[in-house]
């Protein structure tokens, strides 16, 4: 389970520490401070007044295939941030040392980023959105790919894997329950039109039962159960949106067992609420697996192995796969869960990371392509990603 812990890999920045006035004597700097206060609450609100004019409508998927790609996600019971938010910030605000640590302790001892990774809070409640120029930008980006590979006849899928906070909210602080609104996923798909985009969130939810985790409650990826429940929604929706083509298959499996205890979060000294990392149990073996990682070395491995982000980039093939297609899959350390069922479906595989988190190197898809001549290309994305708009010229 290597690198599902590794911080520098997210690009994060620690806060700096805030000061406080201490001589509560000097009357003019606390009126000072109070009024920095005021100003910087109200800045935010005209942020949130520009951001936040409506509820998102998600869009229609890709024809015929709303049910398998995205069903749909019952919306918050309300939307404190979409008017304005003042008193959400100033709640926000009461909870500022709490926010001010690399994580947050939610309730039964599930632990999530505060936004010391990506806004990671703020996103979970929808007190940080995109601009309507940012949401354009992803929406022409994702166009832009898919209509240059489908001039060339290469299927496109986008994986949005999503945060642990999306499916467990109620596992969040108790402070945040009243503070969550839409979120930028929401936004994002309120633009996606007919891209073909898949929302793993509803079929989570459903599949949640107390004693089976889907998403760690000391790790903020999903687990390896959590992965193969979300692979049974993209092969639904794949096989929906190529019904004469042969399809992705879902093995069966007979349960699932609990295989370690993948702390995040312990070299911050919080402590786990013990093991939970939940596997599925395949009824039969998957195919092995043979791969060649970033250190030229190549293995081969049972078909159920992850493909750790770490080992990225990568080349994996099997004598025999699901579909008979090459694919080039561009992914974060979300993808290791999905791993086993992208190195079945398709052979070779080659496996990138798409950079995402680092605001400065986008993949070029373009090249990769001409090097590497899929028959597919799949993106998946970690939800929290999305913060991180496309900057012109970023696209195919």
């Amino acid at each position: 389970m290597t690198g599902l812990h590794d911080v520098s890999s997210h690009g994060a920045t620690p806060r700096a520490p805030r000061r406080w006035w201490r001589h509560a004597g000097y009357a003019p700097l606390s009126v000072l401070a109070a009024a920095s206060v005021a100003a910087l609450l109200l800045g935010m609100t005209t942020t949130a007044q520009q951001n936040r004019h409506t509820v998102p409508a998600v869009t229609a998927a890709p024809t015929g295939t709303a049910k398998e790609c995205r069903p749909p996600v019952a919306a918050p019971a309300a939307q404190p941030w979409l008017s304005g938010g003042a008193s959400a910030e100033q709640t926000w605000q009461q909870h500022s040392a709490e926010l001010a640590k690399p994580y947050l302790v939610g309730s039964n001892g599930w632990t999530f980023w505060s936004d010391y990774i990506e806004q990671y809070a703020s996103q979970a409640v929808g007190r940080d959105t995109l601009s309507q120029a940012q949401l354009d930008a992803w929406a022409s980006y994702h166009k832009s790919i898919r209509d240059n590979l489908a001039a060339q006849g290469i299927e496109f899928y986008i994986e949005i894997t999503p945060s642990t906070s999306s499916v467990y909210p109620e596992q969040l602080p108790t402070w945040m329950q009243s503070l969550r609104g839409s979120t930028i996923l929401d936004q994002y798909l309120s633009v996606a039109g007919d891209l073909p985009v898949i929302d793993l969130r509803q079929n989570l939810i459903a599949a949640k039962t107390p004693d089976t985790h889907l998403f760690s409650w000391s790790n903020s990826h999903w687990t390896g159960y959590g992965g193969y429940v979300g692979w049974k929604q993209i092969a639904s929706c794949v096989n929906a949106m190529h019904p004469s083509d042969k399809p992705l298959q879902v093995p069966a499996i007979t349960g699932t067992r609990v295989i370690g205890d993948f702390n995040e979060w312990a070299s911050f000294g919080v402590p786990s609420p013990g093991q939970d990392w939940s596997v599925p149990t395949f009824a039969h073996p998957l195919q092995d697996v043979t791969y060649t990682d970033n250190n030229q070395q190549t293995k081969t491995v049972p078909g159920d192995t992850d493909m750790d982000a770490g080992w990225l980039p990568l080349h994996t093939s099997v004598p025999n796969s699901w579909t008979g297609k090459s694919a080039l899959i561009i992914r974060d350390s979300m993808g290791n869960a999905l791993s086993p069922y992208w190195d079945q479906a398709y052979s070779p595989t080659v496996q990138v990371s798409h950079l995402y988190n680092s605001y400065s190197v986008w993949p070029n898809y373009r090249q990769l392509v001409d090097e590497y001549h899929p028959k597919v290309v799949i993106v998946q994305i970690a939800e929290r990603h999305l913060i991180n708009a496309p900057p012109p010229g970023a696209g195919y």
